[in-house]
């Protein structure tokens, strides 16, 4: 998916943008859960539809996570130098796999050690 050469020229900016994409996932993830927290509260206090209505977007936010992370990411590295460039290769992976399947291949390129890589 990526060659080594790609990998070490965008280190950085891909560690940057792994660690973003979790932060966003860590907050939605969160707040996924929230909403199921405020569903159940209004479900016991005799609002069963508001209830049910509040967990159904919490459900469908929550199975947006990964795109909705990635796209969050996206808005707050796009301006700085540097990034076009490596948006561009994640984008022309993301093209034929998942988002996910990229992101962790990403991650593991960028975990393994040095002789394993090549």
């Amino acid at each position: 998916m990526f060659s080594q050469e790609e990998i070490d020229t965008h280190r950085e900016r891909l560690e940057q943008v792994v660690a973003t994409v979790h932060h966003y996932a860590a907050l939605i993830f969160f707040l996924t859960f929230v909403g199921y927290g405020v569903a159940v509260y209004l479900w016991f206090q005799g609002q069963p539809w508001a209830g049910l209505i509040v967990a159904t977007f919490s459900y469908l936010f929550f199975r947006q996570f990964r795109s909705l992370s990635i796209g969050l990411a996206r808005m707050k590295l796009r301006d700085r130098e540097g990034f076009a460039e490596t948006w561009t290769l994640l984008d022309e992976a993301m093209k034929s796999e998942r988002p996910q399947a990229v992101l962790l291949a990403v991650e593991s390129r960028l975990r393994a050690p040095r002789e394993e890589q090549g």
